[in-house]
């Protein structure tokens, strides 16, 4: 693994001795290039782990605590895509364990701040240290969601050098809630960027239960040189049944037409049998192609925002008689 890492690059898996002694250059060649540090380090292999983050705030007057457990297993190529809280781990006392050792963990390194301890479990539910995040993370609206905290309000305040304003035991997390990241990307390809692309038609979701973080719009054009996230699409629920009931319906009910999205993907993972029972681990997608059987756009809706679409930008009915 590159040292200074992230977004799920500079890593690469090695089977045995000959394979290090090819692969170390190349790792470091890479971890150059893409971090301006060639220096790697070596950690255990854990094979198709559940990931399972803690999210931590911790103060300049010695308190840490932490907000409860996430999963971000399902992901591709090491990047997440969709984010949980909590975990649906049903051994309490494990995720009891998991979020202690979080603490012990930034109390150890004296962490100051908002971060996250990540973890990857394997099939016997062992846990690993993976990293320490040290700043806000992408997938911390879940969170919020299920403990009514604001993550980034708390890191500005203890930015100034202000303490904590509740204690461990004010944190009740309740139901649950559900992270998509809708990208401009084409999951049937390989998940390719849709760069360049123009977005002709956005129409949002909203409702009960419902979060929105994006600055997608109506003529937006995808970046080629940066993230090809959208719009952040965060639901909540009092039961993951309702949670996820939820989040169809607001996939349902977005509309972007220009480029490809991830969003006829998600609303495939949420009718699959494993995701409704939560059953998955990093290696969910690639155990589920059916998931990647949809048509891109057969809906009436979507038909007619085209429809609309190219009459607002012709300023005419080219199908009216």
């Amino acid at each position: 693994k590159a040292t200074c890492g992230g977004g799920g690059r500079g890593i690469r898996r090695i089977e045995n001795d000959q394979e290090m002694v090819g692969q170390i250059p190349m790792a470091r060649s890479e971890a150059l290039a893409a971090f301006n540090d060639d220096s790697v380090y070596l950690e255990k292999v854990v094979l198709n782990p559940k990931h399972v983050e803690v999210q931590i705030l911790a103060d300049s007057y010695g308190n840490t605590l932490h907000l409860g457990t996430r999963d971000c297993s399902i992901q591709r190529r090491n990047q997440k895509l969709v984010e949980i809280a909590p975990s649906m781990i049903e051994d309490q006392g494990l995720l009891d364990k998991i979020c202690e050792t979080a603490v012990q963990a930034a109390e150890a390194s004296n962490y100051f701040n908002a971060g996250t301890v990540e973890f990857l479990l394997d099939s016997d539910f062992n846990y690993y240290f993976l990293e320490i995040n040290t700043r806000v993370q992408v997938e911390h609206t879940v969170t919020e969601m299920i403990t009514g905290i604001d993550i980034v309000r708390n890191q500005i305040n203890l930015a100034f050098g202000n303490p904590l304003s509740f204690t461990q035991e004010d944190v009740k997390p309740r139901g649950h809630a559900i992270e998509v990241r809708i990208n401009a990307e084409d999951p049937k390809n390989d998940f390719m960027p849709e760069g360049g692309k123009q977005v002709s038609v956005y129409r949002s979701t909203g409702g009960f239960g419902v979060r929105l973080d994006g600055f997608v719009y109506q003529g937006y054009v995808i970046p080629e040189v940066y993230d090809s996230l959208l719009v952040k699409l965060t639901v909540h629920g009092f039961t993951w049944d309702e949670t996820v009931g939820r989040l169809r319906r607001c996939l349902q009910n977005f509309a972007i037409r220009g480029p490809k999205t991830t969003i006829p993907f998600y609303e495939n993972i949420a009718s699959e049998k494993d995701f409704l029972s939560g059953n998955f681990d990093t290696s969910y997608i690639d155990t589920h192609p059916h998931i990647f059987l949809y048509d891109e756009d057969s809906s009436e809706v979507g038909k007619l925002a085209r429809l609309i679409a190219e009459i607002h930008y012709r300023k005419e009915n080219p199908y009216a008689a």
